[in-house]
């Protein structure tokens, strides 16, 4: 009889176990999928979400001057023609009047998307005066821009 109280203690213990390794294991999957897809940016379009990667051959620029900021050549960029945001009363990053002009950067080299974030972070460290942004691809669409100025 003791033996068998003994058997049946340890095979419950052995369950309990079991089912505690099956939990862990579960929630570290569960953990797992839930941060990936926390990083994962998006949108919404005819409420359905759109996952976007980022194009790393493009960036968004926003500058005081219809010119590439100094040293800019280092980088191996092409810009496409400066435009104004025409609006000498709108108000930028606290200061009231400062024209902007923006343009649309493509790298000639290619870059894996945690250099891409590296560099866009290292120019906006160089240049405090400038806006810098990233570009994104939808299954759609090869760029989607994200910028400071809502056109119309």
């Amino acid at each position: 009889m003791k033996i068998k109280s003994l058997t049946l203690r340890y095979n419950i213990y052995f369950i309990k176990i079991i089912i505690v390794k099956k939990l862990l294991s579960l929630f570290g999957i569960i953990s797992i999928y839930i941060v990936s897809s926390a990083h994962t940016p998006y949108y919404y379009y005819d409420c359905y979400k759109q996952y976007m990667v980022l194009n790393t051959e493009y960036a968004f620029l926003s500058v005081k001057e219809q010119k590439l900021p100094d040293g800019f050549e280092q980088y191996r960029v092409a810009a496409t023609e400066f435009k104004s945001d025409k609006s000498n009363n709108k108000q930028y990053q606290g200061n009231f009047g400062t024209e902007r002009f923006y343009t649309e950067l493509k790298f000639e080299e290619k870059f894996s998307e945690e250099d891409y974030l590296e560099l866009l972070s290292r120019i906006k460290r160089e240049n405090r005066e400038i806006i810098i942004s990233p570009y994104f691809k939808v299954k759609n669409n090869d760029k989607i821009g994200l910028s400071n100025f809502f056109l119309r």
